[in-house]
């Protein structure tokens, strides 16, 4: 009898150091890297761009900024660093070409006055914060909110 009792004791406690085991290893605690645009692919946008095509998710707006000045133009609404705060949902799609060929895309994530870019280039994802002349340009092709109209004869 105590030998049943041993070896009962011994596979509980053995699967309650299991149990332990299996509390302690938590996939669901991944860790994200964030990380803004290398200097080589914005210089490579820089020296090579040859245009940007947007498409606004809201609106379904296209628009492009054609040639190097308009891929030009465009970097100057990226700030060199990344955002620690994310978007409930994004705002825009974009495509980047560079040497009159497709490069790279991204996406506009704007909520109020925080905004930034996913730049998504070989499988990777880098995060700029848009400046405000950047959020300011994108909003413009938003949709503007609906404000009920007011009569005035109500009272």
């Amino acid at each position: 009898m105590k030998g049943l009792l041993i070896v009962l004791l011994g596979v509980f406690s053995t699967f309650s150091y299991s149990q332990d085991t299996i509390v302690q290893i938590d996939t669901t605690q991944k860790v994200i890297v964030v990380n803004p645009l290398p200097v080589a692919i914005y210089n490579k946008l820089k020296t090579n761009g040859s245009g940007v095509e947007v498409t606004m998710y809201n609106t379904s707006k296209t628009f492009s900024l054609p040639g190097l000045k308009g891929t030009n133009y465009f970097l100057t609404f990226l700030q060199g660093k990344s955002t620690v705060k994310f978007n409930p949902k994004n705002t825009a799609y974009i495509m980047l070409l560079a040497d009159d060929d497709f490069y790279m895309d991204a996406e506009v994530s704007i909520d109020g006055n925080h905004g930034y870019i996913i730049f998504k280039k070989d499988g990777v994802k880098y995060y700029n914060l848009l400046t405000p002349s950047g959020i300011a340009f994108f909003r413009k092709f938003m949709l503007k909110p609906v404000v009920p109209k007011v009569d005035s004869t109500e009272g």
